[in-house]
């Protein structure tokens, strides 16, 4: 099964892309589900067509889903939100408001790996493409697997050592609920349940996570950072989808200064991202709604390729710790050192050769820090921070 995930800052248009590419893979015949996993769901706006809390045909091939939290939560681990929603309704909140707010932040993802998951291992789909929230929650969404099984191995036993003691005394002299033992075994049960999903994510042959971005500095920069993450994390970034361009017939005055704006911009996002396919969206004649205007967008997009393909292959960034020093490791093949001029202005790496600039965004555990040294190992050129 092959897994597609695209993500970006909110309103640059991931959702009409994602469905873009769902139809493209169906029509070429592999079975394709599309599923949204932001709470704020704009699916079904999408293909203007009503999509459930389970996959729903759409065409041949094809069929969508919308993540229910809710449903998700009662359906397999009742006792968490059971216990949640009294505790709340104990504390004064009324019912229906403890209902609503019960499902934490960030369930929508973690219910998403875990239906991925289950697809992965049924076989009924070929693509599975994931409509994800924001850069911010889909790096949350990939970050999960490995922050839930350092919670269930570290503070976990002892969260439920604590309360198997404070239960009878707590309720009586404090006046707190305190989770009972099916709630400590739903929550168990729920991390476990991720486990294996993070070789499935990590597998560059079976996962690669996409980026769509519009040609605006704030844009760029959360893809920038989005992208250095991604590579920390073990995921493959194969491709960048540059969307709403303004196409050359676009031509009086005041778009002219926005034209040359996105010019300025897109030689910025070349720099940032290669050697990453890049793909272009011109801005549309017509609002990108229903399937037959998402099959014209995807032609668009993709001309005679096929969307279900790996497109980059190659890490371009890699991070490690040697020695209490982190390694920051960036593939430019075919560079000696002597033509690398390299120097850090804020929180951005800048590398120039004789062909190119490279910009960087350091993630929070690099910026700030000095350039201790550089070697090049094979085609990578290995940056000391000291």
């Amino acid at each position: 099964m092959r897994v597609i995930i695209v993500t970006g800052k909110g309103g640059v248009g991931k959702t009409s892309i994602a469905a873009a590419t769902a139809l493209r893979t169906s029509k070429s015949g592999l079975k394709t589900l599309v599923m949204s996993t932001d709470s704020a769901h704009s699916l079904s706006d999408s293909f203007d067509f009503v999509l459930g809390a389970e996959p729903t045909p759409i065409t041949d091939n094809l069929h969508g889903q919308e993540v229910d939290t809710r449903i998700e939560l009662l359906k397999q681990w009742g006792n968490i939100k059971k216990f949640v929603s009294s505790t709340l309704q104990a504390r004064g909140v009324e019912s229906v408001v403890a209902e609503e707010i019960s499902v934490f932040p960030g369930m929508e993802e973690l219910f998403s790996l875990l239906l991925v998951k289950k697809y992965y291992n049924d076989g009924n789909y070929d693509v599975v493409i994931l409509d994800c929230a924001p850069t911010s929650s889909t790096i949350r969404l990939l970050s999960f697997p490995e922050v839930c099984k350092w919670y269930l191995h570290k503070i976990f036993p002892i969260q439920r050592h604590l309360a198997k003691f404070a239960r009878p005394i707590a309720g009586k002299i404090y006046d707190v609920n305190i989770p009972d033992d099916g709630v400590f075994s739903d929550i168990q049960n729920l991390i476990m349940s991720l486990d294996g999903i993070k070789e499935i994510l990590t597998d560059s042959s079976i996962t690669t996570v996409r980026l769509v971005i519009n040609l605006e500095k704030m844009v760029i920069r959360e893809a920038q950072r989005a992208f250095t993450y991604m590579n920390m994390f073990g995921y493959m970034v194969d491709s960048v989808f540059i969307n709403r361009i303004f196409p050359p017939e676009i031509g009086d005055g005041y778009m002219e200064k926005w034209k040359d704006i996105q010019k300025k911009y897109s030689k910025q996002a070349e720099e940032a991202f290669s050697p990453l396919r890049i793909f272009r969206a011109n801005l549309m004649d017509n609002e990108v709604l229903g399937v037959q205007q998402l099959e014209r967008f995807g032609d668009h997009i993709f001309g005679e390729e096929n969307p279900a393909d790996v497109f980059c292959r190659e890490k371009p960034i890699k991070i490690n710790k040697e020695n209490g020093k982190f390694v920051l490791q960036w593939h430019i093949p075919g560079v000696n050192k002597e033509e690398v001029d390299m120097w850090i202005k804020g929180d951005n790496l800048i590398l120039k050769t004789p062909k190119y600039m490279r910009n960087m965004l350091l993630p929070s555990a690099l910026a700030g820090k000095e350039i201790g040294g550089a070697k090049f190992h094979k085609d990578y050129l290995d940056i000391t921070f000291s």
